[in-house]
């Protein structure tokens, strides 16, 4: 479902991503996982049709990034961890609006809505809504036009407890109808209850690539914490953050 080889990105004198190749299968939940700095949000960028490669090549559903960008962006839905969502707008308003962006019939709103489990709420102001429920507004816009792949940048961040473990359900929920799910977090917990694999991102090269042991989420902390230590180091480094810098 994607492939990227050799994906390569400067931005000045700072290296973002050194030679990236990795592979997502078609309805696999995949992680990126990796300290600051270490060319996850370049990457992501990559993904989104947003940023253009140095170098290396992106496919995604059998569309090349170099070929038609604009393409391959149809073809991912994504959800951020904060929405730029109007604040006066009502959720229905806010949807409508992405649908027109996207070309995509009005009607299909609150189908998508009503799938994540926020059809009842589309005509309250978004400001009014929790964060749970802002982020499943967020899921339901990255559905419009059906994309085959979601791509999760950090979703449960500023979500509590109750609300972290209802989003769980939903991913889970999408990637079981068939969905090919990219999760990119810092939460190593959201990550090891999730995804089938995961990538480690250090640097800008690809320091590994580990099958996740689901059954591990709910021993003592190991598993994945300890394999994603080992790979990245416990010393924290003080460099220029990709993560911040090129948003």
């Amino acid at each position: 479902m994607i492939t990227a080889a050799g994906l390569q990105k400067r931005y000045g004198a700072v290296h973002a991503l050194r030679g990236v190749d990795f592979t997502v299968r078609e309805g696999e939940t995949f992680g990126i996982i990796g300290p600051n700095g270490a060319g996850k949000t370049t990457l992501l960028k990559v993904l989104l049709g947003l940023v253009r490669p140095d170098s290396g090549t992106v496919a995604i559903a059998g569309v090349d990034l170099a070929a038609d960008p604009v393409r391959l962006r149809r073809s991912v839905g994504y959800v951020p961890q904060r929405d730029g969502f109007d604040e006066g707008a009502t959720g229905r308003e806010a949807l409508e609006f992405l649908a027109g962006l996207r070309g995509v019939p009005r009607d299909e709103v609150a189908e998508r809505a009503a799938a994540v489990g926020v059809g009842k709420l589309l005509d309250r102001p978004v400001g009014t809504l929790s964060g749970g429920q802002r982020q499943r507004l967020s899921v339901a816009a990255s559905l419009l036009g059906d994309p085959p792949v979601l791509l999760l940048d950090e979703p449960t961040a500023s979500l509590d407890p109750r609300a972290t473990a209802a989003f769980r359900t939903l991913v889970a929920e999408l990637a079981a109808a068939g969905r090919t799910v990219v999760l990119c977090s810092h939460l190593l917990d959201d990550v090891e209850r999730l995804c089938g694999r995961v990538m480690v991102l250090l640097d800008g090269r690809v320091a590994a690539v580990e099958t996740v042991d689901r059954q591990a989420a709910t021993r003592p902390p190991g598993g994945l914490e300890a394999r994603f230590l080992a790979a990245v180091g416990t010393e924290e480094v003080d460099e220029e953050d990709d993560d911040d810098d090129h948003k």
